[in-house]
């Protein structure tokens, strides 16, 4: 069978450009939460778990992102609202779950009070787009996709805690959204 290289041994000839497009596109794996009345995701692996959110015992004189501490299977876990790390409206929703965080220390517990949880998916490296600017409140989105009608916001817990980790000793690298694509 002739391809149109004159090379009778050749069955099918491809095209450099016919191969890349038949590549597997890269994925990414998520976990879509709302929160502030908006849909927001994080990398897997910042995720330790998620679990219901029940009974939170508030701390005095706490920081005003601190919602409160709660108990999870023996273990102390600091619960912080992202509404009030990123100094924006807490949303009508109330919140019912914790997306417990793993930020690389062990015996640091804390999580995020989340309205809803949509579960983890896996995002094609090429829906993420850079985000849109902010008015007001600090930039703390590697970038934005849309999933199933939603714009959904990549955060960037390194940016949303910018005002605690000093004071925790813990660094982490604050990624755009090169990183995440690499990554």
């Amino acid at each position: 069978m002739l391809d149109g290289s004159g090379d009778p041994g050749a069955l099918v000839r491809l095209h450099p450009l016919d191969v890349a497009e038949s590549a597997p596109e890269e994925m990414r794996r998520v976990i879509l939460f709302e929160a502030c009345d908006e849909w927001f995701a994080l990398p897997i692996a910042h995720v330790r778990e998620v679990q219901p959110l029940e009974r939170v015992t508030r701390v005095p004189n706490a920081p005003r992102a601190v919602l409160g501490i709660l108990n999870i299977r023996g273990r102390v876990l600091t619960l912080f609202g992202l509404a009030e790390c990123l100094e924006i409206a807490p949303g009508v929703k109330p919140r019912t779950h914790v997306v417990v965080l793993d930020l690389g220390e062990p015996e640091l517990r804390m999580g995020l009070a989340v309205q809803a949880i949509g579960g983890v998916r896996r995002i094609p490296v090429s829906a993420l787009e850079p985000p849109p600017p902010r008015d007001a409140g600090p930039d703390c989105l590697e970038g934005v996709f849309e999933v199933d009608g939603h714009v959904v916001g990549l955060l960037d817990l390194a940016r949303v805690f910018v005002r605690y980790l000093p004071e925790w000793g813990i660094t982490l690298e604050t990624r755009g959204a090169t990183e995440f694509l690499n990554a």
